[in-house]
């Protein structure tokens, strides 16, 4: 029977071949984690989201590749903002910061490049109250938060402009392009912003991090793209896997899966669940199966029991 991991697995990789694209005919086919995003000139063409953010109200890191193509300041790529505040996050495309209303502005520092791919961190956390902006690995400056301010938890995201109330009223689109934009959940020491700068456009550096990489650029793709919006080929291709000279099996004799009788059932039944049964197979889809399944981290060394199954029924 083919466990759980293989199926997630099989079935990741069918979606995956779906939701890659070519941008002309004759491109190469580009997984779609390594695809960017172009945005449009107008306060109509933006990403807007709303995660979950308790896993960074006292420390985050912003990073990502960010392409200026348009001239001047007040171009956005990023914003969150709460129902009490729209600058809890908000950097431009030349080096400014506002978060929580301290402003950092470190665009003195900054040599417009447009065209060119930049790698921009910023770090906070409420331990150190210290906003950094960083810049191709190096740091140019930080500010200080007030004491004791965290990050809010029911705002919304937006890729590619800014919102000057609760979730809309878009006003400074950014018009560039982003590549492998990640929020991390710790404040990211020198060092390791420099590694990732350091790693270039198309290394998997961020990768590392785990569950600390919390909301990933493979996921915010997937997010609804409003007015001019497209993903582009940035050029990066996955590494290929080594090969240690052994196919995959993945045949039934491989996996011997019984319930707790001993009666051996198909793995496969677990899609009859209520949750998942007549539902068409989507990336939402594995995306919660995946979800489910790595919740089982947290419980490393437990034995699989019928009351350990039921706990999370």
């Amino acid at each position: 029977m083919l466990c759980f991991s293989t199926l997630l697995t099989i079935i990741l990789g069918l979606l995956l071949a779906a939701e890659s694209s070519v941008d002309e005919p004759g491109q190469r086919l580009v997984e779609r984690r390594y695809r960017g995003l172009k945005f449009g000139a107008t306060n109509q063409d933006y990403v807007l989201f709303k995660p979950r953010m308790e896993p960074v109200q006292e420390s985050y890191s912003l990073c990502g590749w960010v392409k200026k193509i348009l001239s001047g300041y007040n171009k956005f790529w990023f914003a969150y903002g709460t129902s009490g505040s729209v600058e809890e996050i908000r950097p431009t495309d030349n080096g400014y910061l506002l978060t929580f209303s301290t402003s950092v502005d470190m665009s003195s520092k900054v040599t417009d490049q447009l065209g060119t791919w930049r790698h921009v961190c910023l770090t906070w956390s409420l331990t150190t109250r210290a906003a950094s902006v960083y810049y191709d690995g190096l740091l140019l400056g930080s500010g200080t938060t007030p004491s004791g301010r965290k990050v809010g938890v029911d705002g919304y995201v937006v890729l590619g402009n800014e919102f000057s109330s609760y979730g809309g009223n878009f006003k400074y689109p950014f018009g560039g392009e982003l590549f492998k934009v990640n929020l991390f959940d710790k404040e990211l020491s020198a060092a390791e912003v420099k590694e990732m700068a350091d790693g270039g456009l198309c290394s998997e550096v961020e990768e590392k991090y785990g569950r600390s990489r919390y909301l990933k650029w493979e996921d915010m793709l997937l997010e609804e793209k409003s007015g001019n919006v497209t993903e582009i080929d940035v050029g990066c291709t996955p590494e290929p896997k080594e090969e240690d000279g052994e196919e995959e099996n993945n045949s039934t004799e491989d996996c011997e899966c019984e319930q707790g009788n001993g009666t051996t059932f198909s793995q496969w039944d677990l899609l009859r669940g209520e949750k998942f049964f007549n539902r068409t197979v989507s990336v939402e889809l594995v995306t919660e199966l995946k979800q489910a399944w790595e919740i089982l981290g947290d419980f490393e060394g437990a034995t699989v029991t019928e009351r350990f199954i039921s706990h999370f029924k």
